[in-house]
């Protein structure tokens, strides 16, 4: 049977499985009949995403399996709006990477047709953003809230180089995700939507306001703080019910304060969250073993504990917890550097290293056991 003698339902079927724009590309131009059915597969499209691997300083890796309702380009691609809008009708999710030609008109005008997007991945100098017309997710290396043309739905706000002071301008927006310079504290307004905040301060700052951020956000639930800052802005005298999942990054670097200064500060920071149930603390220096007993008397609600960068948290912290459990009727899951071979049993999703994309806004799934440059730029709202 030549191909072509294949029933357009078979081939169609056959097409579903190629992800790869340039592939889809390439078929397209066969002939008129495979133009017509790979257009049929485009239009359910929702995804255009790119699969590169990134040899940086993030060492960040793209991943991507077979869904009929994504293409990926993994190749420099060459974008002709003309073309591309054919195909591609019905987007909800465009990333529009460095694979893509310097064709800036072309792909304004790509963007600008497509009238279902509601996510745009955009890590160019250029503002795409301001082509859109129904954003609600952003993901941008620069950022100006003029740019946006109905900033009053935006969801979800991922940027890289952005400053409290900014925050304090644009805080009606839903901002999840960034990259924070400041030296002075947040003087805004309360942020009461806010549920996930995920933000690292370089090693250039003396001091991190993350944890006084925080306490402008009564409803918050999740957060990641990754910074090298010498000092960390407490205010003791708040509390913050409503956090349940946090990750503290502390990457030491020269000059820093030392391990029992530094554990002074936990310790008050951790009094501020009595209902936390999922912790982990990346730091290599600060924790000992006398230092994980006294985290889970601080913490009563804790279920879950992960030290496995800790140097000095040997197995004999793991006894005391095991122990501790059985004398109190708790039960916490608790990984060091002993254990920590259980991570990828237990919670699979964290052998993935980078998506573009991850479905939901499960925190514990998606971000807690990532590092910071692991991190998706955006999480997708179920149904979207």
């Amino acid at each position: 049977m030549l191909i072509n003698e294949i029933p357009n339902d078979c081939l169609l079927a056959i097409f579903d499985y190629i992800i790869a724009l340039d592939d889809l590309i390439n078929c397209y131009q066969v002939c008129v009949k495979w133009s017509n059915l790979i257009a049929k597969r485009t239009k359910r499209t929702k995804y255009l995403i790119g699969k590169i691997r990134v040899s940086s300083m993030f060492h960040a890796h793209y991943q991507c399996g077979y869904s009929f309702d994504t293409v990926y380009y993994c190749r420099p691609c060459p974008i002709d709006s003309t073309y591309l809008s054919k195909l591609f009708t019905n987007l909800t999710i465009a990333e529009l990477s460095f694979k893509f030609s310097d064709e800036l008109e072309h792909i304004i005008q790509f963007v600008t047709k497509q009238k279902c997007l509601k996510g745009l991945v955009n890590p160019r100098d250029e503002p795409i953003e301001k082509y859109c017309d129904n954003l609600e997710m952003l993901y941008a290396d620069n950022f100006n809230p003029n740019n946006l043309r109905n900033g009053s739905i935006l969801k979800q706000l991922v940027i890289w180089d952005y400053s409290l002071e900014a925050l304090t301008r644009d805080a009606h927006l839903n901002v999840r995700n960034e990259i924070l310079r400041s030296d002075n504290p947040y003087d805004g307004p309360v942020l009461e939507k806010l549920k996930i905040l995920e933000l690292t301060f370089d090693r250039h700052h003396d001091i991190c306001y993350g944890f006084q951020l925080m306490d402008s956000c009564p409803n918050l639930q999740s957060a990641y703080i990754s910074n090298s800052s010498t000092n960390w802005f407490i205010d003791e005298k708040l509390k913050h019910k409503c956090l349940q999942d946090l990750v503290i990054d502390f990457y030491e670097t020269v000059g820093c304060i030392n391990a029992i200064d530094h554990w002074d500060i936990l310790r008050r920071l951790f009094m501020k969250y009595p209902n936390l149930k999922h912790l982990r603390l990346r730091c290599r220096k600060v924790l000992t073993d006398t230092h994980i007993e006294q985290l889970v008397r601080i913490l009563p609600n804790l279920v879950l504990l992960d030290v496995r960068e800790s140097q000095d948290v040997t197995q004999r912290a793991a006894d005391y917890v095991k122990d501790h459990c059985r004398r109190n009727g708790r039960s916490i899951k608790f990984y060091f550097k002993g254990n920590e071979h259980e991570i990828k049993s237990d919670w699979p999703q964290s052998t993935i290293k980078y998506e573009t994309l991850r479905r939901g806004f499960d925190f514990m799934k998606h971000c807690f056991f990532k590092d910071f440059a692991e991190l998706s730029p955006l999480l997708v709202p179920f149904g979207y």
